[in-house]
């Protein structure tokens, strides 16, 4: 069976504007807000989104609340607000898709960080040590290469799951990084999306297992 799958780059962080990789994990910039509210009023697809794979760093973040902010949930925003959608689009935290380096600017917050800025958000299946830049979540090549495989798995079953339920929302947005986005693709050499761009991919397992993303 063949799947849609979205995967957006974040919006300009202010390591983007400053040119400065010794900042840790950056917010968005406010031509990032813009170019993330741009992404709302230009994604076609909004409809038919039924879960965003957001990597937990600042930029990402921002650029999934912002730009996917008329498709997620109702319950991801402050009662009251206007945000949101009734039965919208579920929010998943993924530190395998976070930033592919070790540098500061491409380096995760602690969870309790995260807790004070996005009161609204739950990370509770984040590891603690998510932000470390150790193990699984080391920024050498093998390391990224490994996580991206994982991802690339999980998405069979993310995707399956969607297909089960009764709703239309059965594809997937991946909010990620420039580098990371290369790794998912099997190509890491891979720049062809701009900040807060997205490209459209079919997947498909072949007979060996692979998931291969093919762009539309």
């Amino acid at each position: 069976m063949t799947y849609r799958l979205h995967i957006v780059r974040h919006a300009e962080g202010t390591h983007n504007l400053a040119h400065d990789t010794s900042i840790l994990d950056p917010e968005l910039t406010p031509h990032g807000v813009s170019q993330a509210q741009n992404l709302r009023h230009s994604f076609p697809y909004k409809l038919e989104v039924g879960l965003v794979i957001a990597s937990p760093l600042r930029r990402t973040l921002l650029t999934a609340y912002e730009g996917f902010r008329d498709v997620l949930d109702q319950r991801y925003f402050l009662d009251g607000s206007g945000d949101g959608v009734a039965d919208g689009a579920h929010l998943l935290l993924d530190s395998d898709i976070q930033a592919h380096s070790d540098r500061p600017c491409d380096t995760g917050s602690e969870v309790r960080v995260l807790e004070a800025a996005f009161p609204d958000l739950s990370f509770g299946n984040l590891d603690a040590k998510w932000h470390v830049k150790l193990g699984v979540y080391a920024g050498d090549s093998e390391s990224v290469g490994r996580r991206a495989e994982k991802v690339r798995q999980r998405l069979i079953g993310q995707f399956q799951r969607l297909a089960e339920g009764q709703g239309e929302r059965r594809d997937i947005v991946v909010v990620t990084h420039g580098g990371m986005i290369g790794q998912l693709l099997g190509t890491p050499k891979y720049r062809g999306i701009g900040e807060a761009g997205w490209r459209s991919f079919a997947v498909t397992r072949d007979e060996e297992g692979n998931v291969i993303l093919s762009e539309l």
